[in-house]
């Protein structure tokens, strides 16, 4: 039998080397996390006590030509977490909902993620969300200021103007077009934070300052833009259409003074938009086919090219019959019998224009057609600009009947962009402009738009002609529809059909795209405007539901500019 002493002994060297064992495990343990994770875990709180922030700079402004702020950056905040900071979460999440526009649960699911340090919660709060979350004083909830991109006429010109991201980026319209100018370059901030994730003022920190970006002024008068907006307004509604879009120009130096399109969307709320679709810009990238409109086009062409003159008449039958049997038709098969070439835009007459065609020759219609600019972007500063579609006749899509059927505008697609700059250069007497939408950059230099000319589309004396022209098809053919008493202008009417995606076109109320184009006054012309009024069900003709829209423009525009009128009006 064992001694006491013995079992005592036994004991104290079983203490002992568990009392060995222990001192070791600590050991690798403080080895372990000084030696083998230390660089990591020193890593890791660097990291999060010094935090690195990107600083956006401040966006330039946006203006139209007037002065007028269209954009700009407004103070705001963001609110964020240091998660291990806060006390409650679910009192957090409760507290906060309300005040950030997030559901509580939502909130506190970021606030509770595994392995997350700093979350942020919302960006851009307003100044009244801000000052209420400062006077919680909630625990682990930091705010940090950051600008937010405001547009103080909400909707007023938002697809020319686009909108600024989450990511504080430009999305749409001129804001994506000079993001890289108007955006300027963030800056970036690693400073040292404290226990609320305040920077500690003493601290080591780095600061690389933001580029601010350029003011932008654009040639959109905003007075001119607000008469566009309302009168478009008033046309859809009356002709209860499913949209339209209005482009007002300066002929002369290409400048864009109004571009509308609806429906359209607020750039404040850009989130809230269910149809993205919204967000882009008919004007400069919806294709349709012109319809009569395009005659203006085709009626230069054969006067430039010498194959006719205003007096030369056409035997003007219903219809036009083609070697396969194929016939084209006026519309509503109507016959006018001989007429001369005025009458041919006056009639607005499918025959007269299948007669231009076949004395200029295919080559020449389109080789004309294209120095107009239609089947290749115009080259305005915005983005996403489309390029219309002319099949010619090296193309397996181009046939006999398309050629005919071009000649009066259908079979072929253009932009609104498209068309008004190609009337504008005669307009201008033969010149076709590139558009633009930015006339001053203001940035550590000013820098301002010049006029760019591209290229000479007809002679002058030629475009004299054609407005004559068109000024006499006003005053005789549209004179009481929508002509301006006191004021010689020149103008084209379209109906054109809308392709049927079965083949063919479609048939019925709100089957067509109605139109005019044209410019004023015919002796200096200061305007062109293009009124285009999609899917009119009240009257289908461009005359009718675009034709009182065309008149009331231009009567507001003589009035804003004080531009006398050159012939006394009926009853004065």
């Amino acid at each position: 039998m064992e001694s006491p002493a013995g079992v005592s002994s036994r004991r104290i060297y079983l203490i002992y080397a568990c009392f060995v064992l222990f001192c070791a495990a600590v050991a690798y343990r403080v080895f372990s996390f000084q030696v083998m994770q230390g660089p990591a875990l020193a890593q890791r709180a660097e990291q999060f006590r010094f935090r690195e922030d990107v600083v956006p700079a401040h966006r330039g402004d946006i203006l139209d030509a007037r002065g007028r702020v269209l954009a700009t950056d407004v103070p705001a905040d963001r609110v964020s977490a240091i998660v291990r900071e806060v006390a409650d979460p679910e009192r957090t999440a409760e507290l906060l909902s309300p005040l950030i526009g997030r559901s509580s649960e939502a909130i506190f699911a970021a606030l509770t993620q595994p392995g997350k340090e700093w979350v942020v919660l919302q960006r851009r709060l307003s100044a009244e969300a801000s000052q209420r979350i400062r006077a919680l004083a909630l625990p682990g909830i930091v705010l940090d200021p950051e600008p937010r991109r405001a547009y103080p006429m909400g909707a007023f010109a938002a697809q020319v103007i686009g909108f600024v991201n989450w990511e504080y980026t430009g999305a749409y319209g001129i804001e994506a077009a000079y993001d890289d100018v108007v955006g300027g370059e963030p800056g970036q901030l690693i400073g040292e934070r404290d226990a609320a994730g305040n920077v500690i003022a003493l601290g080591h920190s780095v600061w690389n300052p933001p580029r601010d970006g350029a003011t932008l002024v654009l040639s959109i008068d905003s007075a001119v833009q607000r008469i566009a907006e309302r009168v478009l307004q008033e046309t859809i509604q009356e002709q209860e259409a499913k949209g339209g879009t209005v482009i007002v120009q300066n002929p002369k130096t290409g400048a864009i003074l109004a571009m509308a399109s609806l429906p359209s969307f607020d750039p404040n709320r850009f989130e809230e938009v269910a149809d993205p679709s919204l967000f882009g810009n008919p004007a400069v990238s919806a294709g349709y086919e012109p319809g009569s409109t395009f005659k203006v086009i085709t009626m230069a062409l054969g006067l430039d090219a010498g194959v006719v003159t205003p007096s030369t008449t056409v035997d003007g039958g219903a219809y036009r019959e083609l070697p396969d049997g194929t016939r084209i038709y006026n519309a509503l098969h109507q016959e006018f019998g001989p007429e001369t070439m005025v009458e041919v835009l006056a009639h607005s007459s499918n025959v007269g224009a299948m007669f231009l065609a076949d004395r200029l020759g295919a080559d020449a219609f389109y080789q004309g057609v294209h120095r107009f600019g239609f089947g290749e972007p115009t080259g305005i500063d915005l983005p996403a600009e489309a390029a219309g579609i002319v099949h010619t006749p090296d193309s397996a899509l181009w046939s006999l009947a398309t050629f005919y059927t071009n000649a009066f505008g259908q079979g072929l697609t253009v932009t609104p962009i498209q068309l008004i700059n190609a009337v504008s250069a005669i307009a201008n007497g033969g010149t076709l402009m590139r558009p633009y939408l930015v006339q001053e950059i203001r940035g550590e230099t000013t820098t301002v738009a010049r006029p760019q000319p591209l290229r000479r589309v007809v002679r002058p004396e030629t475009a004299q002609l054609l407005t004559r022209m068109l000024v006499e098809v006003m005053e005789t053919e549209y004179r009481d529809r929508f002509g301006i008493p006191g004021y010689r202008v020149a103008a084209k009417t379209g109906t054109a059909e809308i392709p049927s995606p079965t083949g063919g076109y479609e048939s019925g109320p709100g089957s067509t795209i109605a139109s005019v184009v044209g410019f004023g006054p015919a002796e200096d012309p200061a305007f062109t405007v293009l009124v285009k009024i999609d899917r009119p069900k009240k009257s289908p003709w461009g005359e009718r539901a675009a034709g009182p829209a065309f008149r009331r423009i231009f009567q507001e525009l003589f009035l804003l500019y004080g531009i006398a009128p050159s012939e006394p009006s009926a009853g004065s």
